[in-house]
């Protein structure tokens, strides 16, 4: 089993209101990138509809473990090993 590592939390900027304005870092201990996005969740309820649609993390978003898309990993069950660094990114469409 992989054990719990340090994990930092980068969300998108338009997401900060989301967040009190002391937290100056997103910072848990998870040993995979679903638990670190649940412990997201647990903490901040509201990013809960911005990530995840029908259980499943979103088409519209996209989470980077270092400069890795974790769908090309594991997806949400991809191990986090070392401290690492989590990025949400949400897809921007235009024309």
């Amino acid at each position: 089993m992989t054990s719990e590592t340090p994990v930092q939390i980068s969300v998108p900027s338009n997401w900060s209101a989301l967040v009190p304005t002391e937290l100056p870092k997103l910072e848990c201990q998870a040993p995979t990138v679903r638990a670190a996005l649940d412990w997201l969740i647990a903490g901040y309820p509201q990013f809960s509809v911005r990530l995840f649609s029908n259980g499943r993390l979103a088409s519209w978003v996209n989470v980077y473990l270092g400069e890795d898309d974790i769908r090309t990993l594991g997806g949400l069950d991809t191990p986090i090993e070392g401290p690492a660094k989590l990025t949400v990114i949400q897809a921007v469409a235009g024309g």
